[in-house]
Parts: structure tokens; C-alpha cells; sequence
């Protein structure tokens, strides 16, 4: 497991147009009245490794954490996001995701479309109503 500190996962949901909250002040309010946003703390897995700790919050916090974690996941991004037993419903465990992992996930992604070729100069000008003289 490879240690993730809370700035590094702060910088790849910089992407996202979510605010950031203190903890402080969204811990105390009912969920109706809370912001819409995200928390990120650092803690320690039970292995040992800091792993950081991402909580969403707001009206709908579970649209938002499904936001999160799908783009986190992403292989571009590269973090894994799991549960972790002692958090709360709302938050999650964020580390860097491993080698093996980010192949998998590579592997599920539809390939590109493939390209049609260019057409030659005489099928352009075919298409015009132009016919090659020579």
C-alpha cells in the first residue's frame, strides 16, 4: 500500500468544480443545512500507511461522494478508493492506486473508435464533380 497524503488528493479534485469545507464547520450542522463540498484528513491505515480520508457533505452527500470517487478512480487520476471500518457513512479511504490496479482498470476502457481513412485525391475530387485528367 503505497502512503497518500490529503494535498495530493486535494490537488486531483482541484478538476472538479467542489468546494473544499473545514471540518470544523460542517460537523455540527444538520445535513440539510450543510454545504455542498468535501473534507479530506489524513489518518492512518491499520497497517500503518497514512492514507488520507475523504468526507462529502451537503444535501445530497452521496450523489457527491459517487462523484468523487468516480472520477478519483479514473486511471488518468490513479487513486482507489475504498471503505474503511471505524469511518463514518459519508467518508472514505484514498490512497494511490497500484500497478496492478490501474492495468485492470485500463483494461476496462473502451478502446478509441477507430479512424476511416483519407480519402485519396481522386475520390476528393470525385466527390466535387472533378475527374482527373491525367
Amino acid at each position: 500500500m503505497r502512503p497518500t497524503r490529503s494535498h495530493t488528493v486535494a490537488r486531483a479534485l482541484a478538476a472538479l468544480d467542489v468546494d473544499r469545507l473545514s471540518a470544523y464547520k460542517v460537523r455540527d450542522l444538520p445535513t440539510s443545512a450543510q454545504p455542498e463540498g468535501f473534507t479530506l484528513r489524513d489518518s492512518a491505515h491499520p497497517s500503518g500507511v497514512v492514507v488520507s480520508v475523504l468526507g462529502a457533505y451537503g444535501p445530497d452527500w452521496s450523489a457527491l461522494l459517487v462523484r468523487l470517487r468516480t472520477h478519483l478512480e479514473q486511471p488518468s487520476v490513479g487513486y482507489t478508493v475504498e471503505a474503511l471500518k471505524g469511518l463514518d457513512e459519508h467518508e472514505v479511504m484514498v490512497r494511490r492506486a497500484n500497478a496492478d490496479e490501474l492495468q485492470a482498470r485500463r483494461a476496462l476502457e473502451p478502446a478509441p473508435p477507430a479512424e476511416a481513412p483519407a480519402p485519396s485525391r481522386a475520390e476528393v475530387l470525385e466527390a466535387a464533380g472533378q475527374e482527373i485528367l491525367f
